[in-house]
């Protein structure tokens, strides 16, 4: 069994037959260029395969504090809005500092299909002009 990510579209390419079990991530880094990263929609990803997700890490460059809510829809449906948030009232959130995990998720739905869409949102920010947000699941 082997797994290649690609950190560029976030996806996971798993090798191994239908009962192969891996690790691996899904992400976003966001980079507003030396500027405060604003509110909004900053990038979509589609998951071509089924899988849990089992904790959220952020990583910023500067202290500071910043939300990103994640939503989640079919690809028939794309694309995902904020009615379809997977985070319930926890979402990934850095509060004055450069790093958070959250391996609980409180709330969440967990659960992804293949061919599932994933919608990143910025909902607030200070101070931070880079930031990535990785989801580490399991198949």
């Amino acid at each position: 069994m082997g797994f290649k990510f690609n950190p560029f579209t976030g996806t996971l390419d798993i090798s191994g037959g239908a009962s192969a079990s891996a690790t691996g991530s899904i992400g976003i880094a966001i980079d507003n260029v030396g500027s405060v990263i604003t509110t909004g929609i900053k990038g979509d990803t589609s998951i071509p395969f089924d899988c849990t997700i089992n904790s959220v890490t952020m990583l910023a460059d500067v202290s500071g504090t910043i939300v990103i809510d994640i939503w989640k829809d079919t690809f028939a449906n794309y694309p995902p809005t904020d009615a379809e948030s997977i985070t319930a009232s926890a979402p990934p959130t850095i509060s004055a500092a450069t790093a958070s995990t959250d391996n609980t998720l409180s709330g969440w739905t967990t659960s992804i299909s293949a061919g599932d869409t994933l919608r990143f949102n910025v909902d607030s920010c200070s101070s931070i002009t880079r930031c990535v947000l990785v989801l580490k699941v399991t198949k």
